[in-house]
């Protein structure tokens, strides 16, 4: 057979095996081709759409803790009613974002898939909107509310008709707790599942491509043998690409996926090369998109977690004041009834028990101020009278006012400045501070001595110290002395007194742009240091509370 005949049945036998090879490559590569609109438009936006549902009910959970965080001061505050209208509207707009992040997953799923998801999201804005009409309710300052409306359930599951809204809210709040950490352990099994296709058909792709590839090496070590070093260049390029995008394949299905694919040519294989460089990059980006999710649900689970820690502890605040306060009512009643009983019965004289019954009035009125004083407080509605005034005579008249009460083993001593200091204030209120002070030294000072000193602090400001020998202040309640309900005990008993007096004298301080302060002497007993402005240049208006120091300030750094 000539040469050329040869050569013509060679290059006949190549156009054949080419054609088979080419056939052979055109069907995997379109296998592998189809896999990948799979992962591009379904499963990779699928993990997406969950990620975002997950992400928009968390932020959801959150605008309707803060909401309920609000509610039971914000009907007697119009500013926290205020924040907890904001936070309501909010929780709307969450709904409506997590309404569209469903549809987005429902139209890449189907309706019949996404139709769980879809009753759970049901079923907790339906929970969240019965929370919302509770909280509508303690906000508005209604002391009963439609249970019927809301399931007519407190969180024990009880049916209760006289349950009050905060505490049908509080067991809400658990339940929606709950509801919300099992809707995001569903969501997370759904993106796990979701990512265990993915691996499945990247599997899948991996086995098409290693057989794609092992064809191409035997139809090219056939074309060599026919036609030599003519076809062994097609075959050579061909197999090292194929095999260069496997081993790529490989190393991304391992989990590098920062390898980038890179081929030469603008054939299938480098077709295949670049649909398998926008998966590598889709992944990138999910995976990206996961660890910024994940970051703002910590975040999210951090504020949750402060939320609730703060629950927490209104609830043991108010236990605390419904304590103390019970306590404080009964003592004074108790000697009225029983005086006013022995008086009745001619057991003991009119005077004797008039005397004792008034005493234990003014207890009651004032532990009735105490407490209209902490509403006007907190509602920025406490009145005060500006007034020139020498503060060397409001403290005269606070020590003479409490002479009377002091014991035979204790002493009152004033130690004032030489000059007679003038100072812009409200005498009643000024008054009330420091009558409140010195009657605390008096309580916890059985023996020793109690001292008022003064001494101008600069041009435009004066100190005020007063001391005494008594027991000193409790490490433990020293940084939030001037907190509510913060009380000392008195001997091995109870509690003295509900917890408010230090509290009010610190907001009239700051009221007069001035500061207060305690610390425990280094030789017993506790002083108690303000710091007035001469002018009123804060007057009437209420500053940042000042962190109360543990250490002396002679010690202090």
């Amino acid at each position: 057979m000539e040469i050329r005949q040869q050569l013509f049945l060679s290059i006949i036998a190549t156009g054949v095996l080419l054609a088979i090879s080419g056939f052979i490559l055109s069907q995997q590569i379109s296998e592998v081709g189809r896999s990948f609109d799979e992962v591009q438009n379904k499963a990779t936006p699928s993990i997406i759409a969950l990620g975002n549902i997950k992400a928009d009910f968390n932020a959801l959970h959150a605008a309707v803790l803060a909401f309920n965080l609000h509610v039971p001061e914000a009907s007697t505050d119009p500013e926290i009613k205020q924040l907890a209208l904001d936070h309501r509207d909010e929780v709307q707009m969450q709904k409506e974002e997590l309404g569209t992040s469903f549809d987005n997953y429902k139209a890449i799923v189907g309706a019949d898939a996404a139709s769980e998801i879809g009753d759970k999201i049901d079923m907790l804005t339906m929970h969240i909107d019965e929370m919302l009409m509770v909280g509508n309710s303690v906000m508005n300052g209604e002391t009963m509310v439609d249970h019927a409306a809301v399931g007519g359930h407190t969180a024990a599951g009880e049916n209760m008709e006289d349950v009050p809204p905060v505490v049908m809210l509080h067991g809400m709040i658990l339940e929606l707790n709950e509801q919300a950490m099992v809707f995001n352990e569903e969501l997370d099994a759904a993106i796990a599942q979701n990512y265990e296709s993915l691996g499945n058909t990247q599997n899948t792709v991996l086995a098409n491509i290693g057989t794609g590839a092992n064809l191409n090496i035997l139809l090219t070590a056939a074309i060599l043998g026919v036609t030599g070093i003519v076809g062994g260049g097609v075959a050579f390029s061909i197999s090292r690409r194929v095999r260069q995008l496997e081993k790529t394949a490989g190393e991304i299905a391992e989990g590098n996926l920062g390898k980038q694919i890179t081929t030469q040519g603008t054939d299938e294989i480098a077709a295949l090369a670049a649909s398998f460089e926008q998966m590598r990059r889709s992944l990138v980006e999910v995976q990206e998109e996961l660890k910024s999710r994940n970051i703002e649900l910590n975040e999210l689970n951090i504020m949750l977690e402060q939320t609730n820690a703060e629950l927490k502890q209104l609830d043991r605040l108010k236990d605390e004041f419904i304590s103390v306060a019970s306590h404080e009512l009964r003592s004074p009643i108790h000697p009225i009834l029983g005086y006013a009983s022995m008086a009745r019965d001619g057991m003991i004289g009119e005077k004797e028990a008039l005397d004792v019954i008034y005493k234990q009035a003014v207890r009651l009125r004032q532990l009735a101020n105490d407490i209209l004083d902490v509403s006007r407080i907190e509602s920025g509605t406490l009145p005060y009278s500006m007034k020139e005034l020498s503060i060397h005579e409001v403290l005269a008249n606070c020590v003479e006012a409490i002479k009377p009460s002091v014991g035979a083993e204790v002493s009152v001593v004033t130690d004032f400045d030489s000059h007679d200091i003038e100072m812009i204030g409200d005498k009643e209120r000024l008054t009330q501070v420091f009558t409140n002070l010195l009657g605390n030294a008096l309580k916890f000072t059985k023996k020793g001595r109690i001292a008022v000193e003064t001494r101008l602090a600069g041009p435009d400001s004066i100190v005020v110290k007063i001391s005494d020998t008594g027991g000193g202040i409790p490490k433990e309640i020293l940084p939030r002395l001037f907190n509510k309900f913060v009380t000392k005990k008195v001997g091995e008993d109870e509690a003295h007194g509900t917890g408010l007096g230090l509290f009010i004298s610190r907001s009239i301080v700051e009221a007069h742009g001035g500061k207060i302060s305690a610390y425990n002497n280094d030789t017993g007993g506790a002083t108690f240091r303000i710091e007035l402005p001469l002018r009123a240049g804060g007057q009437g208006k209420k500053q940042t509370p000042i962190a109360v120091s543990a250490e002396h300030p002679r010690e202090a750094k």
